[in-house]
């Protein structure tokens, strides 16, 4: 198969036994890779209503067709399961090089069953696959987990591994523990590293053994390259991602209405927005760009602070939603601070996101007097507040006090706390909203209702194509340019952005660099690379397979229409910023999408439009 290396890697950690099996090509081309193809084997092997935390719910790490070729952003991996902070499906990606090294290694994918009586590490080098102990690791952070194992690699290999693995939190099972790939790459959302922790599975290690990739066409590759590359070089877009890195989004998404201020509640704040931007981040703690494999983009930094009280070793850089969740959104102002918080969540293993948004429910509920300092553990906190934040985060990552109610999450949280806590929780379906206003563009309110994992940014193209930063797509019908404060047409752009995000995401592929090919270069991407042969609506046709998909999962899961809702909060327009009186009209975009996705009124699948999709066996399993 081209694209692919052919194997999935099948660990049982209640046994310890290892089967390497081959991937099912049908599969790869109806699902491509990614969190689509685990998704699908996710439904083929469904274990039912089970607890997130418990032997029975599958964790997988998957690779797709672009992962370890020369595909611009072509580095990234899948980790999915059933999510332990939402309950329903749970996703998360991650860039870097664990997923290049994991197909040189001779696997497409990684499917964990069971969970093992004791803390193990999975290591791989090529053929020879092992779990070995992991005693000496449990209670190490994520960096010194990464440098005991890398260690360890040179030792027996004379090559440094490349490591996946949690921290204290995932061990102690905060529901939004994530995986950090060798301290500079996170998968973040959803909880996957808890779900790591449930399995006794602290690490994965793995050492290429020098399998390639094979393309379909290499010379049509070659051709496509050379010519995104020229691209690359005229555009505004990657020159200031490369300047500023995720960061560069910062200064325009705040003249948008993009950014996110005091829990959503005021609309601009340029003292906050002057002393966290890119330019001042490259002033102050800047060292160097740092680059994913394959990425001629280089967004991430490397950074150092040097000055007490918040001192951080040279290392990875807090990137623009850390930026925003423990800065903006909290009115802090202090950005090595920001980076002390991000280093902290990063060793710990915890999303930066869900953790900025549990601080900022907890600011606004002791501003309101519906919780006291007492129950916070003597934790008193303000907005603009770094030395509160840094408090809360480490209370919250080791799990204990108060701490172990806001590891629950921030709809857990809020929903305990009660009266108009639930306001100051903003999520859908349990998952935070990221650092994008849907008052600034209405089409995340409808993107993060009806995404397969709850509010996210990246389970559709909208920001790019709502803000002009994508290309024109006249193939499907997505020319633009779109008025970003208009519900208008809506439905429809969020419904095609959601399935290029899902081949982006099954592919698996970096938004930064994917989101300038047009339809003609999507196809020529992956039919150069796997020979499969799609045309433009098949390729399309595998994204909104993808959503139904997963869309099924959720309801088996117990989740459908009525938690398709846009959060209260949203419906209040803020009154400064270039959004100001902006509200999304969320009936009128639901409406339209439910009519154009073929759902029931209640925003149910249709045995129709399942079969259309050759999802009959799905809707057999939903009993439609």
């Amino acid at each position: 198969m081209y694209g692919y290396v052919g194997k999935i890697l099948e660990v049982d950690l209640s046994t310890g036994e290892f089967e390497k099996v081959d991937i099912d090509e049908k599969d790869c081309r109806d699902y491509m890779g990614g969190s689509g193809l685990a998704a699908k084997i996710y439904i083929d092997r469904f274990p039912g209503d089970v607890d997130p935390l418990s032997p029975e719910n599958l964790f997988i790490i998957m690779t797709g067709p672009w992962t370890g070729t020369r595909v611009p952003g072509g580095n990234r991996f899948a980790a999915c399961a059933r999510s332990p902070l939402t309950g329903h499906w749970g996703e998360a990606s991650c860039g870097g090089y664990f997923g290049p090294e994991l197909k040189a290694a001779g696997y497409d994918g990684i499917v964990f069953t069971g969970v093992s009586d004791k803390p193990v590490y999975l290591w791989i080098n090529g053929d020879d696959v092992e779990l070995r102990d992991a005693s000496d690791l449990w209670g190490k952070d994520t960096y010194e987990t990464a440098d005991m194992l890398i260690e360890r690699s040179k030792a027996d290999t004379g090559r440094k591994a490349k490591v996946a693995a949690i921290g204290p939190s995932g061990e102690s099972g905060v529901k939004f523990a994530a995986i950090v790939h060798d301290k500079h790459h996170i998968a973040g959302r959803t909880g996957m590293g808890a779900v790591m922790g449930s399995k006794n599975l602290k690490a994965i290690a793995v050492v290429g053994t020098g399998k390639k990739v094979e393309i379909a066409d290499p010379d049509a590759f070659k051709r496509w390259r050379e010519l995104v590359m020229e691209d690359y070089a005229e555009s505004l877009v990657v020159e200031s991602l490369k300047a500023f890195g995720t960061n560069a989004n910062l200064e325009i998404g705040a003249m948008l209405g993009d950014v996110p201020f005091k829990n959503w509640q005021v609309g601009e704040d340029d003292e906050v927005i002057a002393k966290i931007n890119g330019p001042t981040y490259s002033d102050e703690i800047l060292v160097k760009a740092y680059a994913c494999w394959a990425c001629p983009i280089g967004c991430k930094r490397v950074i150092e602070v040097k000055d007490e009280p918040y001192s951080v070793a040279r290392g990875a850089g807090p990137e623009y939603e850390t930026i925003c969740m423990l800065g903006s959104n909290l009115l802090n102002d202090n950005l090595a601070s920001i980076a002390k918080g991000n280093e902290m969540c990063n060793r710990w293993g915890i999303d930066t996101i869900t953790m900025g948004a549990i601080i900022a429910l907890v600011t606004e509920c002791q501003e309101k007097g519906l919780l006291s300092v007492d129950e916070c553990d003597g934790v008193s906190i303000g907005w603009g507040d770094p030395d509160g934040m840094l408090e809360l985060i480490e209370m919250a990552a080791r799990n204990e006090g108060f701490g172990a109610r806001m590891a629950q999450g921030s709809k857990a949280l809020s929903e305990e706390i009660g009266s108009d806590a639930p306001v100051m929780a903003v999520q859908v379906r349990g998952l935070d909203a990221p650092a994008h206003d849907p008052r600034g563009f209405h089409g995340f309110a409808l993107s993060y209702a009806t995404s397969p994992r709850g509010a996210c940014h990246c389970a559709s193209t909208n920001l790019y194509l709502e803000g002009g930063s994508a290309p024109p797509l006249p193939q499907i019908d997505l020319e633009g340019p779109f008025d970003e404060q208009s519900s208008v047409g809506k439905a429809y752009l969020t419904a095609r952005a959601q399935e290029l995000g899902q081949i982006f995401n099954a592919a698996v592929v970096c938004y930064f660099t994917a989101v300038s090919w047009q339809e003609d270069a999507l196809i020529t991407a992956i039919n150069s690379v796997t020979g499969l042969d799609y045309d433009l609506d098949s390729f399309m046709r595998v994204g909104e397979r993808i959503w139904f998909l997963k869309r099924g999962i959720q309801a088996l899961f117990g989740s459908g229409g009525e938690e398709d809702i846009m959060h209260p909060r949203f419906y209040k327009a803020v009154e400064e910023g270039s959004h100001a009186g902006s509200v999304p009209d969320f009936d009128l975009m639901k409406r339209e999408y439910y009519e154009y996705r073929q759902l029931d009124d209640e925003g149910r699948l249709t045995r129709g439009k399942c079969e259309e999709l050759g999802l009959g066996f799905l809707a057999d399993k939903l009993g439609i």
